[in-house]
């Protein structure tokens, strides 16, 4: 008996064995411009004269033709969808009170030049949030054509959220706080999707405090720490993950989601309970119930073998 339960607790610890892959990512570079994202508030009636940085970083000359176009959300990832200055979608378009008096640019090796513009806000314009992006397009657009239609990967552009004071609505809400529920380690990831009902993008901040099963506090996580918007009509998803601290973490344990939004600092929050256990521990108790089980079987057998022993012997 000795021989077979050392060779199962063995067998228990090599199962504990497992290999994490890596991960790597690649950046590109190109054509800059700075800033990429203005922000602003604007009165009814009023002009506001802006300028942007616009940097030929390679060794060739370089042609750049600037074009206005709106954006919106693109499903939750925070990245914009544009569309034509042509095109209106209620009330948060921006691009047709954006004008310029250069249609083309020619830059030199490593130029940087000052691409000056302004905006108009019309006497009658809503409240609220409106949402344009300056592009600069290495190709023009062919003519009787929409400026839309020019490819992305050719334009790099200057995002421009401006703010119409009067009637502005702030209603956020929390859609979802969400992790798997069960762990076999750090890091634990987490996704949050706030929605925006109102008529004036928000940058919610806070934090999501982790707890253990006897409520005791193991960490703060900051959230939205790139301070990124949720547009009007829209969801947008952000992602956090706690890796435990550096510590081995098993058990049960608490989130607890706070976030603070809007000029009135409106506050939303939530919660969410999640497992970690280890495969080691999976393992090792999976060792123990199957030693536990064949030392059973293993005895039943043996008391049957002396049962039949002791009656064939009478």
């Amino acid at each position: 008996m000795k021989k077979v339960f050392a060779v199962l607790l063995c067998l228990a610890f090599l199962a504990t064995l497992f290999v994490v892959p890596a991960q790597a990512k690649i950046k590109g570079e190109g054509l800059t411009i700075s800033p990429p994202l203005k922000e602003m508030t604007l009165k009814r009636g009023e002009t506001h004269r802006g300028t942007i940085k616009v940097t030929n970083p390679t060794e060739k000359m370089m042609e750049v033709y600037p074009l206005v176009m709106n954006f919106r959300a693109a499903g939750e990832s925070g990245e914009p969808t544009f569309y034509s200055a042509t095109e209106e979608e209620e009330n948060f378009s921006l691009a047709h009170w954006i004008g310029f008096s250069q249609s083309k640019l020619a830059l030199t090796s490593e130029q940087v030049i000052e691409f000056n513009y302004q905006i108009k806000t019309p006497n009658d314009a809503e409240p609220g949030g409106h949402y344009g992006v300056i592009f600069f397009a290495t190709e023009p657009p062919k003519i009787g054509t929409d400026a839309s239609q020019v490819a992305l990967a050719s334009m790099v552009g200057s995002l421009i959220l401006v703010k119409v004071p009067g009637k502005i609505v702030e209603e956020g809400a929390i859609e979802g706080f969400s992790a798997k529920k069960f762990y076999f380690s750090p890091p634990v990831d987490f996704a949050t999707r706030i929605k925006n009902s109102g008529n004036i993008h928000f940058k919610p901040w806070g934090e999501i405090t982790l707890k253990d099963s006897w409520g005791n506090e193991l960490e703060r996580i900051a959230f939205n720490e790139t301070k990124g918007n949720v547009l009007p009509d829209s969801i947008r998803k952000f992602e956090n993950n706690w890796d435990g601290g550096g510590k081995i973490r098993i058990g049960r344990f608490t989130a607890d989601l706070r976030v603070v939004y809007g000029s009135k600092d409106r506050t939303l929050s939530s919660q969410l309970v999640f497992w970690i256990i280890p495969w080691w521990l999976i393992a090792a108790v999976g060792g123990v119930i199957l030693i536990i089980v064949l030392w059973i079987v293993i005895r039943k057998a043996r008391k049957r073998k002396k049962q039949k022993g002791e009656m064939y012997g009478r």
